[in-house]
């Protein structure tokens, strides 16, 4: 059967759309409790692809992910000079979108100090260099014919041979894969152990931020342009850093989100949750950007616990229930959209925390109440009035629009209608817990005029802009079918 595409009715015609002999349908259908796995948020898997159901080597406990995130470090990516290994990204993207999901990216420069590569590497049991050994024996004055298996070594993060290399890599990786949309964002991570903005292991603990160690915000912003520039049409993130630096600030000025590594830390003395975050929040709000605590609603936030949720487990006196909750509830506090378990079991006494907290992280979207009004005849106007609301921690920040559509009774789809909405701009509540705004949608079409008598379903999807491919599951109850959602009967006369 002919589908037909009807888009929305400019605004001078609704003049013409007469309601007097209009007949109105009311529905409001019942909000779902379930745990929904949706692009671009959620769990994510920590380099792996599957760890859930992986035939080889899985972990059934671990949830059901649309992200997956991987770190390499340079040397993994440019073995040798201009010649790159795109076949390791290459692969790794294929394999997730054969599962329907995206990948996120951090390239990084700096190992900790001994650390090695994992059995199966390439280099398995080999000091990680971080960076290439070509531009090693060019930077490293103890390096000369050939790299020796040691990492001792940390590149000067001001030297303009080491950012002009850099520069060149990050161009080959942006030409390749920026406005790939299957790459959900990437981390800024070049600078740092880790790519976390900090010399751990590579100075002395009390002396190992980068502030501590000589640079300056304004130093490193070298290494913001370079990933804008090689990535312009793909988001970006960049590490909280710490108290002693700005450089975290700075980026999200410019429209780069935020995440941190070692969230849920709770060592007794020390530790990140009590002695970190809270006070590098507070002096990023008061010196480089004071609006970082509502950046969430242009750029996502993302966290990676430190840590696993099996050794979380171990220490049950430190690691109790409630506090795996607060730590729950702090993530949803600030908004975050992915949380990174680290591929990792996930012990029973956790189980039902992280339910509810899969419940509400990222978007959440809900279907409150619908009003159609037509006349119900071919060729006549529709209405639709519909009301939505995010009840999760943080927007989409990708636009899935909603597309309404008609279905006859051997389920042929007779015509849909484009919303032509930005789900972006639905935000969830300020603070977890708070009631939600009511976003309104106020669509009117012209049914086909070849639209036949009888009984049809009208159904609703969020759709991947630009298409017809229904990508969202929304929390109502109603059934569904490729996540196109079964709504109200209409009796076309």
């Amino acid at each position: 059967m002919k589908t037909v595409l009807i888009t929305l009715i400019p605004p001078f015609m609704f003049l013409f759309f007469n309601t007097a002999c209009a007949s109105t349908i009311d529905y409001s259908p019942v909000e779902s409790d379930q745990i929904l796995v949706n692009p671009d948020i959620g769990i994510v898997d920590h380099q792996t692809i599957n760890i859930k159901d992986n035939p080889y080597w899985n972990i059934p406990s671990y949830p059901e992910t649309s992200v997956v995130y991987f770190r390499w470090y340079w040397e993994e990516l440019e073995p040798e000079k201009g010649e790159y290994n795109f076949q390791l990204i290459d692969q790794t993207i294929q394999d997730a979108v054969k599962l329907n999901k995206k990948v996120v990216i951090r390239f990084m420069t700096l190992a900790g100090k001994d650390e090695t590569y994992y059995a199966g590497a390439p280099r398995q049991y080999k000091k990680v260099l971080g960076i290439p050994c070509w531009l090693k024996q060019q930077l490293d004055p103890e390096t000369q014919d050939f790299c020796a298996d040691d990492n001792s070594f940390v590149p000067d993060y001001h030297d303009p041979i080491f950012q002009n290399h850099l520069n060149n890599f990050l161009q080959a990786m942006g030409d390749r894969y920026n406005s790939n949309p299957n790459l959900l964002r990437l981390d800024v991570g070049l600078v740092g152990t880790w790519g976390e903005g900090h010399l751990y292991s590579h100075t002395a603990d009390n002396a190992s931020t980068l502030g501590a160690n000589g640079y300056t915000a304004e130093n490193l912003q070298a290494y913001i342009d370079m990933m804008k520039a090689a990535f312009p049409n793909t988001m970006l993130t960049i590490d909280l850093g710490t108290t002693d630096d700005d450089f975290s600030g700075m980026a999200t000025r410019q429209g780069l989100g935020w995440r941190a590594d070692c969230f849920g830390d709770w060592t007794p003395g020390w530790n990140h949750m009590q002695d970190a975050y809270p006070q590098t929040l507070s002096h990023i709000e008061n010196t480089s950007d004071p609006l970082i605590l509502s950046r969430w609603k242009h750029a996502p936030v993302d966290f990676e616990i430190c840590y696993t949720m099996q050794e979380w487990a171990q220490q049950p006196n430190v690691y109790t229930q409630e506090k795996v909750i607060k730590t729950f509830d702090k993530a949803l506090d600030l908004h975050a959209s992915l949380f990174n378990l680290k591929s990792s079991e996930i012990p029973p006494v956790y189980q039902q925390a992280l339910d509810e907290f899969r419940k509400k992280l990222g978007y959440r979207l809900v279907l409150k109440h619908l009003t159609v009004q037509s006349k119900f005849r071919a060729g006549s106007f529709i209405a639709i009035q519909s009301d939505w609301v995010n009840k999760g921690s943080a927007p989409s920040y990708t636009n899935y629009p909603v597309v309404w559509r008609l279905v006859d009774s051997q389920d042929n789809v007779v015509a849909y209608f484009q919303a032509n909405n930005d789900i972006t701009q639905w935000l969830p509540a300020e603070h977890n817990g708070d009631v939600p705004t009511v976003y309104s949608l106020a669509n009117k079409f012209r049914l086909p005029a070849t639209l036949k008598p009888g009984k049809y379903q009208l159904e609703v999807g969020l759709v991947s802009l630009g298409s017809r491919n229904a990508k969202i599951k929304i929390a109502i109850d109603n059934e569904n079918s490729n996540n196109w959602y079964r709504l109200i009967n209409v009796d076309i006369k």
